[in-house]
């Protein structure tokens, strides 16, 4: 027991001497004394000076983009522009004589190279346009990628000085121009406006095969040129009139054309020629385009001066819709919406049917023209076409407008609108029974080179190349709605 104790005694003892030796150490401090550890040099690149205090100090950079001097006891960090968006950091190593070290941070901003605008609006003409550089670190340049287009830097505006040549196209274009600074780029978008250059109308019609002559409204911006392409058509323009004159006619009915050139783009003016008088009246296919399914069909129709006389429904007989015809004047219209049709059943259901008008393509929503509106007729515009196939038809298109709560309307589409009972009212409407879109009449070819019959029900071939279909061959009854 005496024993333990002896060895309790020592080791307090030994404890006791250690911690009286600890009093003696002292903290070593570093000579090297910085007015600030870190700093922050713009994106442009630049020089900042930092004071130091200590004895034989050297520096050192940790990186190829960053430069460090000393003079005395200042510190001169010096970075390269930055062409990079990012922002970057490295240090400065600095040593004094006597061993000791101090790290100093050093951080540069990330490079910038911002347009004023990056779309630029230029006309159709030759013309120059400046475009302000709003940001940009270091040297700016500039690439043009279009051939209509050239670019060069203005360096006293901070500016780049783009050359837009003519447009000698009747269509906008874009061109594009690649600005870069550095590792930075950008892109200008030049967006040049058509040349200006259209026609009033593509169809002049001359609707007696006495001579006569049409004149047709141009408007452009560059020269303009006629050339007829048929023997029996003369053409001329002066300002902004295109005058076309044609021989008497001996045929029926018949189509040239005129080629109108400006610039590089070049338009054709068909010129057509009928006796209205003559041959107004015939066998037509009615055209109509069915929205639902996405397509043309056609009713055969017998077209006089009286009305259109069309047979669209099965175990029906016709149904004519009134014309007003002015062999004088040349001119032709419908009846007005509201007329009365004639009646249509279904099992006990009787019907009444009335013309009116109706608006699928003005919007997102069909429209129809309601049972207050009675005052709206649609117009005919009677020409000659050429078919594919080479034969000479006679085209009767129509257009029209009704207003409704002050409200214009395009008539494109006609209606058969059902009605409970004999009378064109809200409280009678049932809705609408056919819809037939952007109709229009044209003729049937005649002669051993017409390409077909309607007669035995086949497809027809448009104008403008597409195919209608016999409309007998669909259901094209809709529900009441």
């Amino acid at each position: 027991m005496k024993k333990i104790y002896s060895l309790i005694v020592f080791a307090i003892g030994s404890l006791t001497l250690a911690s009286c030796g600890d009093d003696d150490f002292t903290e070593k401090v570093n000579t090297i004394q910085v007015e600030k550890s870190e700093t922050t040099i713009p994106a442009a690149g630049g020089s900042v000076d930092i004071t130091l205090t200590g004895e034989g100090l050297t520096v050192a950079s940790a990186a190829d983009w960053l430069t460090a001097t000393i003079n005395g006891n200042v510190l001169t960090a010096s970075a390269t522009a930055n062409p990079t968006r990012e922002s970057r950091a490295s240090h400065i190593d600095v040593k004094a004589a006597n061993g000791d070290t101090y790290l100093v941070s050093i951080v540069q901003t990330g490079g910038m190279l911002a347009l004023e605008s990056n779309e630029l609006a230029a006309t159709d003409l030759d013309a120059s346009y400046n475009v302000a550089i709003a940001k940009a670190v270091g040297s700016v340049t500039v690439k043009s990628l279009s051939d209509w287009v050239k670019a060069s830097v203005n360096a006293k505006s901070d500016s780049i000085k783009v050359e837009v040549a003519s447009n000698d196209y009747d269509v906008a274009r874009q061109g594009k121009i690649l600005v870069t600074s550095g590792a930075l780029e950008d892109t200008l978008f030049v967006n040049q406006a058509a040349m200006k250059f259209s026609l009033s109308t593509n169809v002049a019609s001359i609707l007696s095969n006495a001579a006569g002559s049409k004149t047709v409204t141009v408007s452009h911006s560059k020269p303009v040129t006629v050339e007829s392409k048929a023997d029996w058509i003369t053409a001329s323009i002066t300002g902004n009139v295109i005058k076309v004159s044609v021989a008497a006619n001996a045929t029926k009915r018949r189509v040239g054309e005129v080629a109108v050139k400006s610039g590089k783009s070049e338009k054709t003016l068909y010129v057509s020629q009928l006796d209205f008088a003559d041959q107004f009246s015939g066998t037509y296919d009615f055209l109509f385009y069915d929205v639902e399914e996405e397509g043309w069909y056609y009713f055969p129709a017998d077209v006089t001066d009286k009305g259109i006389s069309i047979k669209p429904f099965k175990n029906f007989g016709a149904y004519t819709i009134p014309l007003t015809v002015n062999k004088t004047a040349r001119t032709v219209k419908t009846a007005n919406s509201g007329t009365y049709l004639g009646e249509w059943s279904t099992g006990e259901t009787t019907f009444y049917l009335y013309l009116a008008w109706g608006n699928f393509f003005g919007g997102a929503n069909k429209i129809w023209s309601t049972a207050t509106v009675t005052n709206a007729a649609s117009t005919g515009t009677v020409y000659a076409d050429k078919l594919k196939s080479g034969d000479v038809v006679t085209i009767i298109d129509w257009a029209g407008t009704w207003t409704y709560n002050k409200v214009t309307n395009q008539i494109d589409t006609w209606l058969f609108q059902a009605m409970g009972a004999k009378a064109f009212s809200t409280a009678n409407n049932i809705g609408s029974l056919l819809a037939l879109s952007k109709p229009y009449l044209m003729s049937n070819p005649e002669g051993t080179t017409a390409k077909y019959a309607n007669k035995n029900g086949c497809a027809i071939q448009l104008p403008n190349g597409e195919y209608a279909r016999p409309a007998v061959l669909k259901n094209i009854l809709r529900p009441l709605k």
